[in-house]
């Protein structure tokens, strides 16, 4: 058989950017090898082996439960509804191609046809589970990312009060949003696989709670002396350090790192664990 029968899955395309996402399809990948790597036992009928139709069966199991967990997930955000179920048809119309190619393949493990065929379908089922996956890791980065806009509107207003009353009042609701945020950042922080991105958010959250104390005491001075240049000049940098720390977060969840922007690309060890995915089809084709 060519060589070109052993089909690459990239998960770098993918974009697999958390521990949950990776964690969550690495047993799916380990069930899928383990089917793909199984030979036909001497002294059995056509070579068949009984691991086979257990195998089988539960990779068809580990495929049923993300198609309901991904339906519960996605009638649990209608924002993303359609692009959910879109996404768990995937998955529901690659397992069936997949259940068909392995029960093939397991009823006679010699073919080498039939061995590509279940190759094609297991590559075609993993990218469709990780293609889900990812779109449910979606959800929290877009409830992060709406905390973010919140406190951003909460602190331009809190910026334009001009009475201490204002801003005390101001300040709570900004506070409170901040709270969220800070929350929603620590998860997001333990999360993520990539370490710079981790220190970028452990850094933003830090640099937020500190000057958001700051940051009523600078604007009552500002508010009680406007006519004091320090006054404006102590507000402003405390606010622009706020802003600084906001956004640091915001290029965090859109999987951007650094001031340049670059985008996250790091699949970790699950790209590892696909290579050797790769050359145990490899060895068992050839």
């Amino acid at each position: 058989m060519a060589a070109s029968s052993v089909l690459k899955w990239d998960p770098k395309s993918l974009e697999i950017r958390t521990r949950t996402v990776e964690k969550t399809l690495e047993p799916l990948v380990i069930q899928v090898t383990t089917l793909v790597n199984a030979k036909g036992v001497p002294g059995h009928l056509k070579g068949k082996s009984k691991r086979g139709p257990i195998l089988v069966q539960t990779v068809e199991r580990a495929t049923a439960d993300f198609v309901l967990k991904g339906e519960q997930i996605a009638n649990a955000n209608l924002e993303m509804r359609n692009e959910l179920l879109t996404a768990v048809e995937g998955v529901r119309q690659t397992g069936d191609v997949m259940s068909v190619a392995s029960k093939e393949f397991v009823n006679d493990p010699c073919t080498t046809a039939k061995r590509a065929n279940m190759v094609r379908a297991a590559r075609n089922l993993l990218s469709a589970v990780a293609r889900l996956l990812i779109l449910a890791d979606e959800v929290d980065v877009r409830k992060l990312i709406k905390s973010l806009h919140l406190v951003e509107a909460n602190l331009e207003r809190f910026r334009n009060a001009t009475s201490q009353q204002e801003l005390v009042e101001q300040y709570q609701v900004f506070n409170s949003t901040v709270g969220d945020l800070t929350m929603k950042a620590a998860l997001r922080q333990r999360e993520l696989k990539d370490p710079r991105m981790r220190d970028d958010l452990a850094s933003a959250r830090a640099m937020l709670k500190k000057n958001s104390l700051m940051l009523l005491t600078a604007s009552k001075a500002y508010v009680r002396h406007p006519e004091l240049p320090e006054a404006r000049e102590n507000r402003d940098f405390v606010f622009k350090q706020v802003c600084e720390a906001v956004k640091s977060i915001s290029n965090v969840a859109r999987g951007e790192r650094g001031v340049d922007g670059a985008r996250f690309d790091n699949a970790g060890d699950l790209a590892a664990l696909l290579d050797a995915f790769d050359v145990i089809i490899y060895n068992a084709i050839f």
